[in-house]
Formats: C-alpha cells, sequence, structure tokens
C-alpha cells in the first residue's frame, strides 16, 4: 500500500507542474474566478475549523479545468482519489496546523499568481515547488 501510495504522489509531481504550466497557457478570464473561489473556500474551510483537503482537491481540480484538457483533469481525479487520504495526514497535526495553512496557502497564492499573468514557466515552477514542500510536510507528518 505504501509503495502504491509514493508510485501516485510519483506520477502527481510529475502531473501538477506541467498542468499549472498549461493552465497559465490556456486560462481565460473565466478559469481564473474559479480558480480564485477554489483558493477563497479552502480557507473558508479552514477558518470553519475544517482541514480544507476537499476543497484543496477542488482547487488543483479548478486549475486542470483551466488548460481546457479533459485528459489533465480525469489523470489528476484518478491520481488525486488516493491522495486526499495522505493530505488528511499532513494536515492532522493540530501543533503545526497554522504554520502550516499558511505555508500552503503561500504556495498556492503563487501558483495562481503566475497563471494569472500567464507566466508559463513561473506557474510550473511554483507547483514544483508546492509538490516538493507537499513531499515533505507528508514525511513529516509520519514521523
Amino acid at each position: 500500500r505504501e509503495q502504491h501510495l509514493a508510485e501516485r504522489r510519483a506520477v502527481r509531481r510529475t502531473l501538477e507542474p506541467e498542468v499549472a504550466a498549461q493552465a497559465a497557457a490556456c486560462r481565460k478570464k473565466q478559469d481564473m474566478v474559479e480558480i480564485d473561489a477554489a483558493l477563497a473556500a479552502i480557507s473558508q474551510a479552514v477558518d470553519n475549523g475544517g482541514d480544507g483537503v476537499k476543497e484543496d482537491v477542488a482547487f488543483h481540480r479548478s486549475i486542470a479545468r483551466a488548460t481546457g484538457n479533459p485528459y489533465f483533469l480525469t489523470t489528476l481525479a484518478f491520481v488525486s482519489q488516493f491522495l486526499e487520504a495522505a493530505t488528511r495526514v499532513t494536515r492532522g497535526n493540530e501543533a503545526r496546523h497554522a504554520n502550516l495553512m499558511r505555508d500552503v496557502l503561500q504556495e498556492h497564492i503563487a501558483i495562481v499568481e503566475a497563471i494569472r499573468r500567464k507566466d508559463v514557466d513561473g506557474a510550473r515552477e511554483a507547483a514544483r515547488i508546492h509538490m516538493v514542500n507537499a513531499a515533505k510536510r507528508l514525511s513529516q507528518a509520519h514521523r
């Protein structure tokens, strides 16, 4: 089971930066409205005492939708269905919760702003950094 999770995370680490880059290249005004709303929903969920995991998945889905490529969306959905539980683990540690959420929010904002600017390389790099940091948070949560 742990091997399968690691393999799925590797796929997501590869996929997310390219999804963000494609979203930056192809996004329309309406896509930015949806991405901004999805980002705000994460903060709202956390402010209401939730972990924001469902909203986080929806945020990444909104970026995939902005690519205009349905295969990015279905591939991300396939990979993500196994990663929600892992994300919950990283957010489960209440002592680090506020700092962790602030870091995640800053990473998400960096992705969104690059997409807004239609900065393909910037979006790719912001998503790559987010995936690297997410992997670090997950390994810290398992310790």
